[in-house]
């Protein structure tokens, strides 16, 4: 048996894009131990990520195999401190002579979309793998179960639930203005549907502020879950609304209902998988910008798609 140590991206819808080349490891070394390293939150995601008997290790240890989904200098570096034989990742970032070997990618993430990039890789390797591979997350029951107790708790009904996710790690120019969703779950509330916000403890604010003319049952739970807790949260509810977040990739992945706006970031490189899945892009004449916060007066990419286009393509999912 060979072990394999694979190094995930560094952002939440990084690693949900990464999950198909990800799996296509596992399917193709069915009997051997493969490990993720990375961010301490990844041992959070793993149990829903759909990769076999994969475990989450702190550190990097002397694999037989590396796989590297990271192009920063700092990843080709850990591995080859490890020794560990076989390295492969892209030659980006001054890093090649510490691969082995260094591949030369096929596609660019510039211009390509994330999830085929990072196919290439293992492709490269002589891994047989489609590049219209789906991602394909799991719900294990329990820890659907355990979000159901959740919302129960808190006096929301799944069945009635409304999962809003209104930041966006990246930075403000991925942010749909928040007047704009107190708008709009003004409205779905008013409508009867319960409200739950998720998002990290710097988005405590954002939430308090989207939910101020709210009269239903609402939970603002920024900061105060984990990111399982918030993955068990989402996949007991109904819908999520969100920007273009590490968030929309999970839902559409989990096969659930999604309301997703973008504006700063390109949908032909990001947007998610899912059949389920409503993307409400109307982009300016400075759209894509790619850029953390907006320069640009008003915000126009986000200012093109008014209230009634996001409640619109609620009402129509939830129906």
């Amino acid at each position: 048996m060979s072990s394999h140590l694979l190094l995930p991206p560094n952002w939440l819808g990084d690693v949900v894009m990464a999950q198909p080349a990800m799996q296509a490891i596992t399917h193709a070394f069915p009997d051997d131990d493969v490990a993720l390293t990375g961010k301490p939150w990844l041992a959070d995601l793993l149990p829903f990520l759909n990769l076999g008997s994969a475990r989450y290790v702190e550190s990097a240890f002397r694999a037989d195999k590396a796989w590297l989904f990271r192009n920063s200098f700092s990843a080709a570096w850990q591995v080859f401190r490890a020794r560990i034989p076989i390295r492969y990742g892209f030659a980006h970032d001054g890093r090649s002579l510490l691969l082995k070997p260094a591949v030369q990618p096929t596609l660019d993430m510039r211009r390509d979309h994330h999830r085929r990039y990072f196919l290439d890789l293992v492709r490269q390797a002589g891994i047989a793998a489609d590049d219209d591979a789906p991602v394909s997350l799991r719900v294990p029951e329990a820890e659907r179960r355990t979000g159901l107790a959740m919302l129960q708790t808190h006096g929301l009904a799944a069945e009635r639930c409304i999962c809003v996710a209104p930041g966006a790690q990246f930075g403000s120019a991925k942010r749909y203005p928040e007047a704009n969703y107190r708008r709009i779950l003004q409205r779905l509330s008013h409508d009867g549907w319960h409200i739950l916000v998720i998002g990290t403890p710097a988005e405590t604010a954002i939430a308090k502020h989207c939910l101020r003319q709210c009269k239903g049952p609402v939970w603002n739970a920024c900061g105060q879950t984990s990111l399982r807790q918030a993955l068990q949260l989402l996949a007991a509810s109904r819908l999520l609304l969100c920007n273009d977040s590490g968030m929309m990739h999970v839902a559409a992945g989990f096969g659930m209902p999604v309301v997703a706006i973008f504006g700063a970031t390109d949908p032909q490189r990001t947007a998610p998988d899912g059949q389920g899945v409503q993307l409400l892009y109307e982009p300016a004449a400075c759209s894509p910008c790619l850029q953390r916060e907006c320069t640009v007066e008003g915000h126009p990419c986000m200012a093109n798609i008014d209230v009634e286009t996001v409640i619109t393509a609620c009402q129509r999912t939830l129906t």
